[in-house]
């Protein structure tokens, strides 16, 4: 086997890497859609609104995300682009979406937990007091921008393009869509998507998880309580949350890192050989699979959302039970009122009968029956002419 099969071969196991992904990735986001959005339907109080929206976007995104990436498995199998411009031009802005949009959101539901942690604490001061707020409000405020500022610049300059590539020894033109900026445009870009992309929001996203058993740690060491078996539960907790919040770190820095490290190496060294390509494909495939991953991760521990949504649907279940009796006592009650008229048409000794149904306070159907009786014929009356 020479250097081009082994390539190939490399090549193929990555796109390969790349469907496993978006198969898993559609059918957890669709779980996450199903638990999360009955949530959001019917419940308003046990799970904070906040999380349950944010963790509906995530999955929304994500699933844009992987329907976008089926259009780029489709060019590595074909190796040409078939889409034409307007495709070319969504594909770029889903992949801000997945670049920078995704990793907000993940930055919001961090700090979420934290607030969650800090305002339950008896020390801690109101929210529009602490400075901690006003910063991330403009961090905020500033990430908004970038992000219009590089929708904007993906509508302006992503387009299709058409390269005559030699393969085998001919000269074969390649359609591909690409984004290429002009030089000032595209440090800008790259600047605001690795700034507000990673440094602040990893930083951020880091400091708010891990400060949330810092702050457990610290209320329940300042409770003077005299029995051990409390304080051997509250310490488990506490290494369980420390270990929760150590994983979400661990897995968010290992996936998006070599991306961005990459990123920047190749935007000074240009690709020189086939290795580099396949070494970035496999790098381009980590956030995929992060942003995949967080949203089952998020909804799995969440006892919060597992909890609402059983008892959501067994409520639901109860509902549908009650109005199916209701609707088969309805219609046997007026089986029985045909057959009733039948039978008293046919012997024509009883009078007719009307079967009324009578709905009691428990859902339940009764019946009661009003006779009519026949109309008497009146007296002939004597006409007077004049």
């Amino acid at each position: 086997m020479n250097k081009n099969d082994i390539i190939i071969a490399i090549q193929t196991v990555n796109t390969i890497a790349y469907v496993v992904t978006i198969i898993i990735g559609i059918g957890g986001n669709f779980w996450v859609s199903w638990k999360v959005g009955v949530v959001f339907l019917f419940d308003k109080t046990s799970v904070p609104r906040n999380i349950v929206m944010l963790i509906l976007f995530i999955c929304v995104a994500d699933l844009l995300v992987l329907l976008h990436l089926i259009l780029y498995v489709h060019f590595q199998f074909h190796q040409q682009w078939i889409f034409g411009t307007y495709v070319c031009k969504s594909f770029f802005i889903i992949e801000v979406v997945n670049k920078l949009v995704i990793p907000l959101a993940l930055l919001l539901i961090s700090r979420e937990s934290y607030e969650s942690v800090r305002m339950t604490s008896h020390k801690c001061a109101k929210k529009g007091l602490n400075p901690r707020f006003f910063f991330f409000r403009m961090y905020a405020g500033m990430a908004s921008c970038a992000v219009v500022m590089m929708l904007i610049s993906v509508l302006i300059f992503a387009d299709i393009r058409t390269f005559v590539i030699p393969r085998r020894g001919t000269p074969t033109e390649v359609t591909v869509c690409s984004f290429h900026p002009p030089h000032p445009y595209a440090t800008i870009f790259d600047v605001l998507a690795f700034v507000f992309g990673y440094v602040f929001t990893s930083a951020a996203y880091v400091y708010f998880y891990l400060r949330v058993p810092m702050i457990l740690k610290r209320r329940y060491s300042s409770i003077k309580t005299t029995s051990s078996s409390s304080n051997r539960i509250n310490c488990n907790s506490i290494l369980r949350i420390r270990r929760t919040v150590t994983a979400f770190v661990i897995v968010y820095l290992v996936c998006w890192t070599p991306y961005w490290c990459l990123f920047w190496l190749l935007s000074f060294f240009p690709i020189a050989n086939n290795w580099m390509v396949v070494l970035s494909t496999f790098t381009h495939l980590l956030p995929y699979i992060s942003c995949t991953a967080y949203p089952v991760i998020l909804t799995a521990i969440n006892k919060g959302i597992r909890s609402a949504h059983t008892s959501i649907i067994s409520s639901q279940k109860k509902k549908f039970l009650t109005i199916r009796a209701g609707a088969y006592q309805m219609i046997t009650a007026q089986l029985g009122f045909v057959q009733t008229w039948l039978r008293d048409d046919t012997n024509g000794q009883l009078a007719p009968t009307i079967i009324r149904p009578r709905w009691s306070s428990s859902g339940s159907v009764g019946v009661s029956k009003v006779c009519v009786d026949e109309e008497e014929p009146e007296p002939p009356t004597t006409q007077i002419f004049l």
